[in-house]
């Protein structure tokens, strides 16, 4: 009995490829729900010092995480991932927490 590598079925990406796609966007979208959430927990002068600079951060860091995801969500897509694919989910799911985020971070600022 013969085997052709060609008609195995292989992931369309790699493991380790996976991992690291999926690892960076939770590192990501950690670091900005504690930095979204200071943002409701601070007050006084130290709530001022950080509306002052929240607004760029918040800005940047949504952009950051939202041009990622649609990066892997792409990289998914071309490389064969089917729309029920982790990364897909992962991209979306994503996506969504950093616009929200985002959102509390400016409702934050003026609040």
């Amino acid at each position: 009995m013969t085997s052709d590598a060609s008609t195995s079925s292989r992931p369309p990406v790699a493991p380790a490829l996976q991992f690291v796609l999926l690892l960076t966007p939770v590192v990501m979208s950690c670091f900005y729900l504690v930095y979204a959430i200071t943002g409701w927990v601070i007050e006084g002068r130290d709530k001022l010092n950080w509306s002052i600079e929240a607004g760029g951060v918040g800005f940047w860091t949504g952009l950051g995480i939202v041009l990622y995801s649609l990066l892997v969500l792409l990289y998914a897509r071309i490389k064969g991932a089917g729309s029920k694919h982790i990364l897909v989910y992962s991209s979306v799911l994503h996506i969504v927490l950093a616009l929200l985020l985002t959102l509390s971070i400016f409702i934050s600022i003026r609040a």
